[in-house]
């Protein structure tokens, strides 16, 4: 089911009209560079996550805490990995659960052959993210500072996606909203990384958030052996290239706020307007 005035075809991408905003402040780094390198394992989520067999790497960003003592609410923004596999009754888990919108991050390959039909009966929004042709170095990726530079090309190619994510997620109605990718941790890393920072969720949340996604892995890449656009490439790659390193989303957090002055002004920047910022936090915090 397409998202009613927000429906983005794969194979030809809608461009979101941009209206400018003024700027506002820059993040002090000064409140959000406590991270001391620990990752906690435990669940951030307030809401039961339903165990889904074909849905790996799921989880809600409910419970976490902002610099000024404020909580995301609960179920308002969910994460996973691959939707390839899901059957009827773990759409409607899903639903149960409070999961009423997808937004999928992939690229019109991916969408077109990892998309379960048990989905079409959810509201979904396709937003592609990419990083203009930068290729993903397996033999690099388990180098903080490399994964850190490539996800920052995802905010200087796809900065329409972001800002539209960031209106959908807006939109109370719309609750809970599901960003996904392939495995979920690059793309929707970074998407619900400049969602949380935008209103203020602490840089060691969005880190130690980021860093769950490890234990997914060897459950995602035996779900990747039964995608034809992935089989080819897991031949021989180290155990590290599918790693989840705290020091890269660290290190990405770090250069948001030296480039842009943070995920608020990056968004403002890019055409979210003082009213759609407002209406995000209203959104994803608790009152």
């Amino acid at each position: 089911m397409a998202l009613s005035g927000y429906m983005r075809c794969p194979t030809s991408p809608m461009r979101p009209s941009v209206r400018r905003t003024s700027p506002g402040p820059p993040e002090a780094p000064a409140v959000e560079t406590g991270y001391d390198g620990r990752v906690s394992t435990a669940a951030s989520s307030v809401r039961d996550v339903p165990d889904l067999p074909d849905l790996r790497n799921l989880r809600e960003a409910g419970g976490m805490e902002t610099s000024d003592g404020r909580r995301v609410r609960a179920g308002a923004l969910w994460r996973s990995g691959t939707v390839a596999f899901l059957d009827d009754a773990q759409v409607a888990a899903l639903a149960a659960a409070g999961v009423h919108t997808r937004v999928d991050l992939r690229s019109p390959r991916e969408v077109s052959e990892g998309t379960a039909d048990a989905l079409r009966v959810m509201d979904s929004l396709h937003l592609e993210v990419h990083a203009g042709g930068r290729r993903w170095d397996f033999d690099a990726s388990h180098q903080a500072e490399w994964v850190a530079a490539h996800y920052a090309e995802f905010l200087v190619h796809s900065p329409e996606s972001f800002v539209t994510l960031a209106r959908l997620v807006g939109r109370r109605e719309r609750q809970g909203v599901l960003v996904h990718c392939t495995a979920g941790k690059d793309r929707t890393g970074v998407a619900v990384a400049l969602m949380l920072r935008a209103v203020g969720v602490r840089d060691e949340a969005v880190i130690a958030d980021y860093a769950r996604t490890e234990d997914a892995m060897p459950q995602l890449r035996e779900q990747f052996q039964r995608l034809p656009s992935y089989q080819e490439r897991l031949t021989d790659l180290p155990a590290e290239a599918f790693g989840s390193q705290p020091q890269a989303m660290q290190v990405f957090l770090a250069s948001v706020r030296a480039r842009y002055g943070g995920a608020r002004r990056y968004l403002t920047e890019h055409g979210l307007t003082d009213a759609e910022l407002a209406a995000l936090e209203d959104a994803l915090l608790e009152d």
